[in-house]
Order: C-alpha cells, then sequence, then structure tokens
C-alpha cells in the first residue's frame, strides 16, 4: 500500500486539467488514509470521485477495485480490476485481484489463468500461489492444492496459516503422517494457534494415537476451541 501511495504522484492524465488533476489526487489521498484505517464504505466514494475524474490513472481504478472487493461488491470489482488491467497489463497485483474476484464468483478457469499471469509476471508471488491453493481445493484437486501450499511455504517458512492450510488438505486426503507434520509446523510458527492444535488431535485420533489425540484435544478445549471439547467427550 506505502509503494502504492508514492508512486501516485508520477501519475496523470494528459487530457486532464491541472485543477481536475489536483482534486482526483486529493480524493485518492484522503480514500488510502480511510481504508488504512479500516473505513472501507467511507474511502469507496473518495476512490470513485478519483476515478471519475482521472478514468486512465490505474492506481486510482486498482484502489477502487480493492474497496468494492473488501466490501464484497464483486461484479464491480469484476469490472474495476477489468479496467486496471487494460491500463497495466504487466501489473501482478491486478491480475491476482482479478483471479481472487473471478474465484469467488466462480469462474474458475478464468481465474486460474489469471493467477498463472500473476505468477509469471512475479514469481513465487505469495497472495497469487495462496488464491491458486484455494482454487485447486475448491476444485476439488486436493493433490495439485497441497502441492501449492508447499510452494507458498518454501516462499514463506513462516507463513503458520499456510501451514496449517496444507494441514487440512492433506488430512481431507488421508495423508495423516503428512498432515500431522504441517500441524506441528503451524504451531512451531504460532505456538497459540489452537485451530492447528485442534486439527492434530483429530488426525492423531484417525491415525489411531488415542493419547496424544486426547492431549492435543484438551489444550485446544481450555483454548476455548469448543469442537474441540465435543470431540474430547466423544472419545
Amino acid at each position: 500500500m506505502r509503494r502504492i501511495a508514492s508512486l501516485l504522484v508520477a501519475l496523470t492524465v494528459p487530457v486532464a486539467s491541472h485543477a481536475q488533476s489536483k482534486v482526483a489526487t486529493t480524493l485518492y489521498k484522503e480514500g488510502v488514509v480511510l481504508g488504512n484505517e479500516g473505513k472501507v464504505e467511507e474511502a469507496l466514494p473518495k476512490f470513485q470521485g478519483a476515478v471519475g475524474l482521472e478514468p486512465k490513472v490505474f492506481l486510482f481504478q486498482l484502489k477502487l477495485a480493492y474497496a468494492y472487493e473488501m466490501l464484497k461488491r464483486y461484479p464491480e470489482a469484476h469490472a474495476a480490476y477489468e479496467r486496471a488491467v487494460a491500463l497495466n497489463p504487466r501489473s501482478p497485483e491486478a491480475r491476482r485481484g482479478l483471479a481472487d474476484v473471478l474465484r469467488r464468483v466462480r469462474f474458475l478457469d478464468a481465474a486460474e489463468r489469471e493467477y498463472r499471469e500473476a505468477l509469471r509476471l512475479r514469481r513465487n508471488y505469495k497472495e497469487a500461489l495462496v488464491g491458486l491453493a484455494y482454487l485447486y481445493a475448491d476444485r476439488g484437486d486436493l493433490d495439485r492444492s497441497a502441492e501449492v501450499y508447499a510452494q507458498v511455504l518454501r516462499a514463506d517458512p513462516k507463513d503458520a496459516d499456510a501451514a496449517f492450510r496444507a494441514a487440512n488438505v492433506l488430512w481431507r486426503l488421508k495423508r495423516y503422517e503428512d498432515a500431522v507434520g504441517y500441524y506441528r509446523k503451524a504451531l512451531q510458527i504460532r505456538p497459540d494457534f489452537h485451530d492447528a492444535r485442534f486439527g492434530l488431535g483429530i488426525t492423531l485420533r484417525d491415525m489411531g494415537d488415542t493419547d496424544g489425540a486426547r492431549r492435543e484435544l484438551k489444550a485446544a478445549c481450555e483454548a476455548g476451541v469448543k469442537q474441540a471439547c465435543k470431540r474430547l467427550f466423544q472419545m
């Protein structure tokens, strides 16, 4: 976000008046401040105003797309990302954002193409890899999903969420030993990752390690994971 904001001053539309460009820039900056404060609904009209004045400024279109996506207004986000890609086809951020929206509205083949293009433009782009892993899981291609999560962890070995999600996929594949390894990795990175401890307990139960399962489920239950309490008392 800071890098995008730092590039803003260099971008104007040649046909716009100086006053118009200045107003659009001010609206954009106000939208960024509001967005950074989590006030996305308030930021949205700022970005809309900036785009209305300067429709050919890539960053204005991109931030408008982000706002629509965060508000779950996916058709509008889709259109804004398409405009951003048209303005800057080599932006991995715009390609990845477009892919995320396409995945959420279940255009999975189109989403996969955009994720692949984002990864071509930026190798090991973590957010694109995560989206691709989600996509394969949504499609039921769990082996490929697990492979992509492994790639995410090679790019960022400290990503506890990726380790947890990889473990969940591997559990669904009944690759329990591999799942245990990833659940333990998630807990090593983030010891208070109680959902990972619950997943570890369930996996140990499925492997027949009753004592280990009880130990992990008890710890998860005491940490407030209600499903862990339920499973513990079922054993």
